[in-house]
C-alpha cells in the first residue's frame, strides 16, 4: 500500500499507529514524497489527528520540507507547541533561526511565546534573538527571564539585574525567576545535542485500529481482517452496546466460526445484549460449560452471560470456571458485572492474589458490591510495587464505589474531597473518581452529579497518567505550566 494510503488509513482510524505501520512506511522507496504529499493534502474528514506521527516521520527523514511542515504546525496552534515538535526543531540549530524569527514577526508578541522559547533553545548566539528575548522581558517579565535563562547569553545580564533591582522583595516567584536566569548566563552557548532520534521508541509493536471513531459498517468489516487482534478488537467494540440484527448476526458468525479462541471469546462477550434470545442464551451456556473448548472462549461466554446471572443454569457455570485458576479472572468479571448479590463473597480473598489480572477484577467486585470492609486492602494499590503498580486507577474506582457514607447527590462531592485527602489525585484521576461516584449514584437510582452521561455504557478506568507535558499544569500545584515551573530544568 502506498505511503499516502497507509497514512490515510491511520487518519481514518482503520489502522493502528504502531511499529508495523512505521516499517511499511520506512521501507517504501517513495516514502518521503508520499509523506510530503499527504502532509500537504487537505485534512478535512479525517477522524484522528496524525500530526504527532507526521512530526516524527519528518524528523526521521529530515527532508528539506521538514522545517516548513514544523512552522506550519506552529502557525496552526502557536500557543500549544507540542513536546515532539520542540524536540524536532531544536536540533536544527542555526537553520531554524531565520524562519522562526520571521514567524515570530508574523504572529506577534502576544502569540509568540513558544517561538521565543524555541529560539532561546537553539543554542545559537544571534543579536536578533537577544533583542527579541529582551523585548519579551519587558512584555512579560517571568516569561522573558525564563527564556533568557535558557538562552544564557551574558549580554542579558544588565537588563536582568536592572529588573531584579526594581522588583519588590515580596514578589518571591519573579525574583526567583530573575536570579535563576542570571545564574544561567554563560559565555558558551548551552547546546544539548540530544540523543539520536529513534522513531520506534515511542510506538508499540502492535496497536489496534481506533474502534471508537469507526462507524459500525467499518467495525463489522474488520471482523474479517487478516489480523486476529484486529478481529478481536472489532468484536469487543460492540460490548455493552445495543445490537441491531446485522451486528448480532455478524458477531454470532464470528463467535461460532473464527479460528482464534481470543476472537471467539470477544464475540461471545459482545453478544451480552442478545441473551434475551433464548436460543442464543442456550448456545452461550453450552459454550461456557463445554470442557472441550479453550478456557479463553468459555470465559468470554461467561462474561457475555453476566446479565442472566439469575438463571440457575448460568451461575453454576460461572462458579465452575472460577474454580479454574486460568479462568478465574474472567469468572470474577462476569460476577461483578452481574451485580448478583450472591457473588459478593468471592472477591475479598482475591484482593491479595498473586495475579494482577485477578486482582483487577477483585477490585472491581469489591467496588461494585460496596465491600467497605475491604477498603484497607483496596488502598494498598494506591501506591503498589510492580507488577501491581498499574492498578492504582482500578483501586481509586473501587474505593470511590465502596467508601462508607450515605449515597446521596449532596454527599458525593465530600467523598471526592475525602479520597483526595487520602491520596492526592491528578486531574485525570479526579475525572475517574467523579465517574465512579456518578456510577455509585446510578446504582442507587439517582441522577449523576459530575456528568450528564446516561451511564448505559460502562467506562473502564484510564491507564496511568502520561508523563507531564510542557504545556500541562505543573504537578507541584503552582498553577503554572510545567515548562515554566518544575520542568524548566527537566
Amino acid at each position: 500500500m502506498p505511503v499516502e494510503e497507509l497514512l490515510h488509513s491511520a487518519a481514518m482510524g482503520r489502522a493502528g499507529v504502531d511499529r508495523r505501520l512505521l516499517r511499511q512506511i520506512l521501507e517504501d522507496p517513495d516514502a518521503v514524497s508520499g509523506l510530503v504529499r499527504f502532509a500537504q493534502s487537505p485534512r478535512q474528514g479525517e477522524r484522528l489527528d496524525l500530526e504527532p506521527l507526521l512530526v516524527d516521520l519528518f524528523r526521521h527523514f529530515q527532508p528539506p520540507e521538514a522545517l516548513d511542515f514544523y512552522l506550519e504546525a506552529i502557525r496552526r496552534s502557536p500557543e500549544e507547541v507540542s513536546d515532539q515538535l520542540v524536540e524536532a526543531i531544536l536540533p536544527l540549530g542555526g537553520k531554524a533561526v531565520d524562519p522562526l524569527l520571521a514567524l515570530y514577526q508574523e504572529l506577534g508578541e502576544e502569540r509568540g511565546g513558544e517561538i521565543a522559547f524555541l529560539l532561546a533553545g537553539l543554542g545559537v548566539r544571534d543579536p536578533r534573538i537577544l533583542e527579541l528575548l529582551l523585548e519579551r522581558l519587558e512584555y512579560d517579565a517571568a516569561d522573558g527571564a525564563f527564556t533568557l535563562g535558557i538562552y544564557g547569553d551574558p549580554a542579558a545580564r544588565p537588563a536582568l539585574e536592572k529588573m531584579l533591582a526594581e522588583i519588590p522583595e515580596q514578589d518571591v516567584q519573579l525574583r526567583r525567576e530573575l536570579k535563576h536566569a542570571l545564574d544561567s548566563l554563560s559565555e558558551t552557548p548551552a547546546r544539548d545535542p540530544g540523543q539520536t532520534f529513534d522513531i520506534f521508541k515511542e510506538y508499540p509493536e502492535h496497536d489496534l485500529p481506533a474502534f471508537d471513531v469507526l462507524p459500525e459498517a467499518e467495525r463489522l468489516e474488520l471482523l474479517r481482517s487478516d489480523d486476529a487482534a484486529a478481529r478481536a478488537g472489532a468484536a469487543h467494540s460492540f460490548f455493552n452496546t445495543a445490537l441491531n440484527a446485522k451486528s448480532r448476526e455478524a458477531l454470532l458468525e464470528t463467535a461460532r466460526g473464527d479460528a482464534e479462541p481470543a476472537v471467539r471469546a470477544r464475540a461471545w462477550e459482545s453478544l451480552a445484549d442478545a441473551i434475551g434470545d433464548a436460543a442464543i442464551r442456550r448456545e452461550m451456556i453450552a459454550v461456557m460449560n463445554d470442557e472441550s473448548r479453550p478456557l479463553e472462549e468459555r470465559g468470554g461466554a461467561a462474561v457475555g452471560l453476566y446479565g442472566a446471572a439469575e438463571d440457575a443454569q448460568v451461575r453454576p457455570g460461572i462458579e465452575k470456571l472460577y474454580q479454574i485458576p486460568e479462568a478465574r479472572a474472567k469468572a470474577l468479571e462476569a460476577m461483578w458485572r452481574s451485580l448478583w448479590a450472591g457473588f459478593a463473597k468471592f472477591f475479598p480473598a482475591h484482593l491479595e492474589d498473586r495475579d494482577p489480572k485477578v486482582v483487577r477484577e477483585a477490585l472491581r467486585g469489591a467496588g461494585y458490591f460496596e465491600l467497605s470492609g475491604c477498603l484497607d486492602k483496596i488502598a494498598r494499590y494506591f501506591d503498589a510495587e510492580p507488577p501491581f503498580d498499574r492498578l492504582r486507577d482500578d483501586a481509586l474506582f473501587a474505593y470511590a464505589l465502596a467508601m462508607p457514607g450515605e449515597t446521596t447527590r449532596g454527599r458525593v462531592r465530600g467523598m471526592l474531597r475525602k479520597l483526595d485527602s487520602i491520596t492526592p489525585l491528578s486531574s485525570d484521576e479526579t475525572a475517574l473518581v467523579e465517574f465512579a461516584l456518578d456510577e455509585r449514584l446510578r446504582l442507587h437510582g439517582l441522577a449523576p452529579v459530575f456528568s450528564e452521561d446516561d451511564g448505559e455504557v460502562e467506562a473502564e478506568p484510564e491507564p496511568p497518567p502520561k508523563k507531564t507535558g510542557r504545556n500541562d499544569p505543573c504537578p507541584c500545584g503552582s498553577g503554572r505550566k510545567y515548562k515554566k515551573c518544575c520542568g524548566a530544568n527537566a
